[in-house]
């Protein structure tokens, strides 16, 4: 998601210290960074305490931001570099929630119409095979849908390395649902 030509001036007047553009940019971009947090951290109460870390941060370094820059894919970038943190600091205390209690999401079941908590469920256990630069590129391009241009950029690297590392990460999520999930599995069904 690119910033519109709105929200460039929003992004500005924000960053000049107005708190009520501030404030629509927290709720722009509020469901976009807790969704991006969630795939990251694979637990809802989590992925909100990311959200709200992250609009802290932004708040804080906001004036920081270059004028006429690219604000989703800084966004994204403290989104990302923040959910990892945390998912650093808090693996080892504590359990994913259970994901069948959260919402379907924004956008209802999954095309095949499988729950979208289930399909949640499978990419949280078969994504803890994926490196971390692997899983952000398949997080950003696949589940997001990000261009590739800026997934690299929130990366901090090349086009090619992003497709690189989505390829690999479809490689290695098709072998895991194989083996985990065969009943979920194209070559498998049924």
């Amino acid at each position: 998601m690119t910033a519109a030509p709105d929200d460039a001036d929003l992004v500005e007047r924000a960053a000049g210290g107005d708190v009520e553009a501030f404030t629509r940019l927290v709720e722009t971009r509020r469901t976009q960074v807790f969704w991006v947090a969630f795939h990251v951290v694979g637990d809802p109460e989590l992925a909100r305490d990311v959200t709200q870390e992250v609009f802290l941060r932004l708040f804080r370094v906001l004036r920081r931001f270059r004028r006429g820059g690219r604000f989703d894919p800084w966004l994204h970038r403290i989104t990302l570099h923040l959910a990892i943190d945390a998912l650093r600091r808090e693996r080892p205390h504590r359990r994913a929630a259970p994901l069948d209690a959260m919402a379907e999401g924004p956008a209802g079941p999954a095309p095949d119409g499988m729950p979208r908590s289930e399909v949640r469920r499978v990419f949280a256990e078969l994504s803890s095979r994926l490196g971390r630069r692997q899983r952000a590129a398949f997080i950003l391009r696949e589940i997001e849908g990000l261009p590739t241009g800026e997934v690299a950029a929130i990366l901090g690297t090349t086009e090619s390395t992003v497709r690189n590392h989505i390829l690999q990460a479809r490689r290695i999520l098709r072998e895991g649902l194989r083996e985990r999930f065969p009943e979920y599995h194209p070559r498998t069904k049924s």
